[in-house]
């Protein structure tokens, strides 16, 4: 019998071996803890139940449900925001090399080869705090090879202390394929410090802005004109899944969510909380077609029909490029689109 103050999680673990495993793979455990205890902790309380778990002994770094974290929490700071059901994940798959051990290179090889040039020994271990930072960002699951947050944040420093080179930091850290332009920045560090103001007046400095050719607008007016629009006459008994764009918003999730569920069946997906392209439209179309093609398809496959969005902007927003994500993804989408404001509009 557990004492009282103790806490009962349930932890799904990410398992995967390049040298035996040609996919990676999750298995199940249950903990009873001292909610004092850190999160390191419960690694090395899997581990004993299965030595084939992998996690490394120098930098660590991990997701525990999508947050990035270093392991020093209290598991009550944890259960407290996140809950009792924890999925421990790398800190970035593709990068895993076994388990929560990280190919980590790129780390050092983006500093030196985009500001580290301008950079001082101060500088560098500034960077070191930031090694949370690059490994939480978005932009990693559609350019491998972007360059970081953490190289805009220094660079940023850099222009802030005045180096000479400013000139240099910007032209290093804008890169049509990897650099800047890629970047739509969300703060995935658990409990960690906002950037969007550093890495905001870097894209204003560089005036950043991609000019339509004539092809791609005619291209675009083109597939607008022959996508068949998803249309419903009523969302009664209808799967309808609930796109937020924000972490932060559990009031709207949950009323949104009550709403939903006097007319219909709630359908829940990873990606409701994530921004899909929003803010990168006028510097990074291609992305942004990506970045929403992968959240609608994400409620599409948990089974959504319907697809309310929390704010009317991203409803309009998401409509008006449709056409062209499914041209960049290969594939329809299926959803009918719509701004939860509109819900007792429909007949149901």
């Amino acid at each position: 019998m557990p004492f009282e103050n103790q806490l009962e999680l349930n932890i799904r673990a990410f398992f995967f071996n390049a040298k035996t495993d040609y996919l990676p793979y999750y298995k199940n455990f249950s903990f009873v803890v001292n909610p004092e205890i850190r999160l390191k902790e419960i690694l090395v309380m899997i581990k004993e139940q299965n030595s084939d778990f992998s996690y490394p002994d120098m930098d660590l770094l991990f997701r525990v449900n999508d947050f990035v974290v270093t392991g020093d929490k209290k598991i009550s700071l944890i259960v407290d925001k996140l809950g009792k059901d924890l999925t421990i994940d790398p800190a970035l798959k593709f990068r895993s090399d076994n388990g929560l051990i990280l190919n980590n290179h790129d780390f050092m090889h983006q500093f030196r080869r985009t500001v580290g040039h301008y950079a001082t020994k101060e500088d560098l271990a500034y960077y070191i705090t930031l090694y949370p930072v690059h490994y939480a960002s978005e932009t990693f699951n559609y350019a491998h090879q972007y360059i970081g947050d953490a190289v805009l944040i220094l660079a940023y420093k850099l222009i802030m202390d005045g180096n000479e080179h400013k000139d240099k930091i910007l032209d290093a850290i804008n890169n049509d394929f990897c650099g800047i332009s890629c970047c739509e920045y969300e703060n995935n560090v658990f409990e960690g410090e906002d950037y969007n103001e550093q890495i905001d007046y870097l894209k204003k400095e560089l005036r950043l802005r991609h000019k339509k050719s004539l092809i791609e607008m005619a291209k675009g007016a083109c597939l607008k004109k022959i996508r068949k629009e998803v249309t419903i006459d009523s969302l009664e008994g209808k799967k309808i899944a609930l796109y937020i764009g924000n972490r932060d918003s559990d009031t709207i999730a949950t009323e949104g969510r009550k709403e939903i569920e006097s007319v219909g069946k709630f359908i829940s997906f990873d990606m409701s909380t994530k921004l899909a392209g929003q803010t990168i439209l006028d510097i990074n179309p291609t992305m942004t077609y990506q970045k929403a093609g992968k959240m609608l398809l994400d409620a599409f496959d948990h089974g959504a029909e319907v697809l309310l969005f929390a704010k009317d902007e991203d409803s309009k927003f998401f409509n008006s490029i449709i056409a062209e994500v499914e041209n960049e993804i290969g594939r329809p989408i299926e959803l009918a689109l719509m701004p939860l404001s509109e819900l007792n509009a429909v007949e149901a």
